[in-house]
């Protein structure tokens, strides 16, 4: 578990703009926070005034804390469980018509699965992009079971090329369940 944490600034502590923002004309509106000249088209509103853009940065990146162990967990675990929903995705697409009603079902619970198996991992570390690295290796996990049938059918000129697409929509719908579990 990684113990280094970014400090905190406290109210009466003066920030330095880690940037060189300038503002294109002059301006009379200032940053509450480093007291540059602001532009009024980049100021962002708080509850204690305007600030410059790089003040925001600065604020989210202490809300970031994971490093590459945690990015790695998260894709690892993501590329292991999207082969075994690729693979379950592809047997109930082999259903028929009521595979797209179990799809619209297992979907979105095995996106919620991966999605709470990465964050249990990863315990209170959190990452920006951590959303981004899982869905790609779950994609890519899952996609010889889904998407290569469906390649595979197309290209054979096959009329079971609709039904071929209902794993494809499963997996569609478990990446999006994880990015929104992931990311917000």
């Amino acid at each position: 578990m990684n113990t280094t944490t970014t400090p905190m600034l406290e109210a009466d502590e003066k920030f330095d703009c880690p940037g060189n923002y300038r503002t294109p004309t002059p301006s009379t509106l200032r940053c509450s926070k480093c007291n540059r000249p602001l532009a009024v088209k980049d100021a962002q509103r708080t509850p204690t005034g305007y600030v410059c853009p790089y003040y925001v940065k600065a604020r989210v990146a202490t809300f970031y804390t994971a490093g590459p162990k945690q990015y790695i967990l998260a894709v690892l675990i993501a590329f292991v469980l999207g082969i075994g929903i690729g693979f379950v995705l592809q047997l109930v697409g082999r259903i028929g018509f009521f595979a797209l009603i179990l799809t619209i079902f297992i979907g979105p619970a095995a996106g919620g699965l991966v999605a709470e198996a990465i964050r249990r991992v990863n315990g209170k570390e959190r990452g920006q992009y951590i959303w981004l690295f899982a869905a790609i290796a779950m994609g890519v996990g899952a996609a010889y079971f889904t998407v290569l049938p469906v390649l595979f059918a197309l290209l054979a000129g096959s009329p079971g090329f609709i039904f071929a697409l209902i794993p494809v929509a499963g997996l569609a719908l478990a990446v999006t369940t994880l990015v929104a579990r992931l990311r917000f």
